[in-house]
């Protein structure tokens, strides 16, 4: 009899004990909230290790007894979780069981922004700089966009990383916004590919004539003058002589180039070096990129902009020095 009554009462102490951790616990508006990652392939024992590690459940074995009553522990999502110190092992299996909550982004790309700039943009969203420079390489994306293919394995993608406004999940950054945008540039990419090389031109070619006159031109009207100016310089054997190389090299921001800027050995250098730089130095548009492949066809070889924008186009060198003195006063 003895040992019946002491049965029962360890049973009606551990059910004490257990049932409130296992169904009833509800944590306090207070309590505070821990970040837990659940990995692909991890099991009950390593997540109910995870919760013990982190003071959510004071009992491995706790939960553990519990997953035997509850098959969805068998089955956690991996990703990122906010748990609350006090939870019950059903709320929280359950949580495991359907998933993290994911926050979508929406983020707005600039024509003419650089990786570094979208890189400073998605620090707000906390994407490591250094991660989405790696992952914005040619070689993470070669076997996937055949516009790539001609490319070197270590070049990143300056260029085409195509701006416009993208959704993603923030939990996906930045790899889920890299691919929306080299997917936005693969809608546009047979059309260019086939233009140019009717030109005699290779895509790429249109892509960095395109990243420049992007930095160097506000006005849609306008580009097609100046793409056609730097194609003319191309054809002519002249440097391109474009400030916007020179501040991709120094990240100045500065319009026009010190003497000191000037100077740089730089292979960006278009005033040292003739014909197109080495890689873009942005990532154009669709207009910038409709310029470079339909410049218009004038006479001009050379252009500057003033203070408030309004360009000049010189056929000669003597009329560019006359439309610098109109313009700064030089």
């Amino acid at each position: 009899m003895k040992t019946l009554v002491g049965i029962a009462l360890a049973i009606g102490a551990f059910g004490w004990w257990f049932f409130p951790r296992a169904v009833l616990r509800v944590p306090s508006h207070a309590a505070p909230q821990v970040k837990i990652s659940i990995h692909p392939r991890s099991d009950t024992k390593s997540v109910a290790g995870l919760l013990a590690a982190h003071g959510i459940i004071d009992s491995v074995s706790g939960y553990l007894l519990y997953s035997i009553f509850d098959s969805s522990t068998q089955h956690p999502r991996s990703g990122t979780y906010a748990v609350s110190q006090g939870m019950s092992y059903r709320r929280i299996a359950r949580m495991f069981a359907i998933g993290p909550e994911r926050e979508e982004i929406s983020i707005k790309i600039i024509e003419g922004w650089t990786l570094d700039d979208e890189a400073k943009a998605l620090k707000e969203y906390n994407v490591d700089s250094l991660l989405f420079h790696n992952i914005a390489r040619v070689d993470s994306w070669k076997n996937d966009f055949s516009f790539l293919l001609t490319l070197s394995n270590k070049t990143s993608l300056e260029g085409y990383l195509f701006p416009d406004t993208y959704r993603a999940w923030k939990d996906q950054l930045p790899r889920s916004i890299i691919k929306k945008q080299l997917d936005a540039f693969a809608l546009h990419a047979p059309r260019l590919v086939e233009e140019a090389k009717k030109q005699g031109r290779t895509l790429h070619d249109i892509v960095i004539l395109a990243s420049i006159v992007e930095k160097e031109v506000a006005q849609p009207k306008d580009r097609p003058i100046v793409a056609g100016i730097f194609w003319n310089r191309l054809r002519d054997g002249m440097p391109l002589q474009s400030d916007a190389t020179i501040t991709y090299i120094t990240k100045s921001g500065r319009t026009r180039s010190t003497l000191v800027d000037l100077a740089s050995d730089s292979p960006f250098n278009t005033y040292r070096n003739t014909g197109l730089p080495p890689g873009p130095i942005s990532n154009p548009g669709e207009d910038a990129l409709d310029a470079a492949l339909h410049p218009a066809v004038t006479p001009y070889r050379y252009f500057l902009t003033d203070a408030k924008g309004k360009i000049y186009f010189a056929q000669t060198l003597d009329e560019h020095i006359l439309n610098r003195r109109r313009a700064f006063g030089e």
